[in-house]
C-alpha cells in the first residue's frame, strides 16, 4: 500500500516522544520506502520540528513536512493515506469514522493510562493497529494496512465502543 500522505496527530496532548520519533532516520526510511511524499504533523502542545530538520528531511528523504499546533483536522484525516495518532478515544473515533487506516501510538508516559486497553481492543477487532513509540519504525515497515477492517458506525458498534470505554473508566 502506497502511503503518499501520512498525517500524524497528538490531539491536545503533549506527546514529544511521538513527534521526535517522526524525524528519526528509521521512521523516515520506513515512510520513504512506502512512497511517502508528504508528512503532516499536528504537534499540539509538543515541540514542533526545527526548520533545519524540515529542510534536511526533504533533502535526504524527499518528504515534504507540514506542521501546525492546532486547527480543524478532518480534511487532513480525509486526505491522508495513513493516520498515525496518539491513542486517545477522540482520535481513534476520527480515524474510524473517516474509514482511514490507522496506527495508534500508546503514550506510556501518561499516568493511569487507558490508552493501551483501548488500543488493544481496537486491534483485536482489526479496526486499527497500535504500537509503542519504540516500535513505530518496525510497524511502518511490516504492517499491511489493507488487512484492517472498515469500521461501520452502526448503532450497535457505537454502543460496543461506549461500553468498552465505560468499562475502562470504571476499572481505573
Amino acid at each position: 500500500m502506497q502511503l503518499t500522505t501520512v498525517y500524524v496527530t497528538v490531539g491536545t496532548t503533549r506527546f514529544n516522544a511521538l513527534i521526535r520519533t517522526m524525524k528519526s532516520p528509521s521512521v523516515l526510511d520506513a515512510l520513504q520506502s512506502r512512497g511517502c511524499q508528504k508528512l503532516i504533523l499536528q504537534h499540539g502542545n509538543s515541540a514542533a520540528l526545527h526548520s533545519e530538520d524540515v529542510k534536511g528531511i526533504l533533502l535526504r528523504h524527499g518528504i515534504q513536512i507540514e506542521q501546525y499546533k492546532f486547527r480543524p483536522n478532518i480534511e487532513d484525516i480525509r486526505s491522508a493515506d495513513l493516520v498515525i495518532g496518539h491513542a486517545g478515544a477522540g482520535t481513534c473515533m476520527d480515524i474510524l469514522n473517516n474509514k482511514k487506516p490507522g496506527l495508534i501510538v500508546v503514550n506510556d508516559e501518561l499516568m493511569d493510562n487507558h490508552q493501551l486497553e483501548l488500543a488493544q481492543q481496537l486491534a483485536t477487532e482489526k479496526y486499527l493497529y497500535y504500537c509503542r513509540v519504540s516500535q513505530l519504525a518496525n510497524k511502518l515497515t511490516t504492517l499491511d494496512f489493507l488487512q484492517l477492517l472498515p469500521y461501520e458506525p452502526a448503532k450497535e458498534n457505537m454502543q460496543t465502543f461506549v461500553n468498552a470505554l465505560n468499562d475502562l473508566i470504571k476499572a481505573k
